[in-house]
């Protein structure tokens, strides 16, 4: 019992494409906003919510608090952030806390980055992740040295060593990050 869904456009008429261009803009951050919100208002117990990066998270939670959104998402549910950093009991403890305020009754929005902790590794059945809304498509960092390097490899042995060239590899690792954070609300032993 699984819907998938994409959202071409948001509730003000603004298209979500999801590029880094258009993550910039206030009025693709207003439309997700009210989508998430609207998405709360009528899902219960937990939604996960995963964006690009921490720096895009940050930036989202700035605009929802500045707007108000988030103050109305608070109503809704309790709202909980992947951290950048941290032990892995420090961990623990937020996903636990997670749990309790589902298993309360009043649900909880986690938002979350893409092969992040969250991202990879965690299940989460039945009311922990009724929704899980994906914010974009999470391609690696172009410019970053280790994305250019992998690239150039790829290309350079593609042939001999039967690799998929550099645009392949990079459109691949972007979509293997996109199936783990969605595979959270599907994994199930039944």
């Amino acid at each position: 019992q699984v819907w998938v869904g994409a959202l071409g456009v948001g509730p003000h008429g603004v298209e979500l494409k999801g590029t880094f261009k258009e993550l910039e803009t206030f009025a693709f951050q207003d439309d997700i906003c009210e989508s998430i919100l609207d998405i709360c208002t009528v899902v219960p117990d937990g939604v996960l919510c995963f964006v690009p990066s921490y720096f895009f998270m940050d930036k989202l939670m700035k605009r929802m608090e500045g707007t108000g959104v988030l103050a109305k998402l608070k109503k809704l549910k309790k709202i909980y952030s992947e951290p950048k950093q941290g032990g892995s009991a420090d961990f623990e403890k937020l996903i636990r806390s997670y749990y309790a305020s589902i298993g309360s009754g009043r649900g909880a929005l986690f938002f979350a980055v893409f092969r992040g902790k969250v991202s990879e590794g965690l299940d989460f059945a039945d009311e922990n992740a009724r929704a899980v809304i994906s914010i974009g498509i999470p391609f690696p960092a172009l410019k970053d040295e280790k994305v250019v390097q992998k690239r150039m490899y790829n290309d350079f042995h593609c042939r001999e060593r039967n690799l998929l060239n550099g645009n392949l590899w990079y459109d691949k690792q972007a979509y293997r990050a996109l199936n783990q954070a969605l595979g959270r609300c599907i994994r199930h032993r039944n």
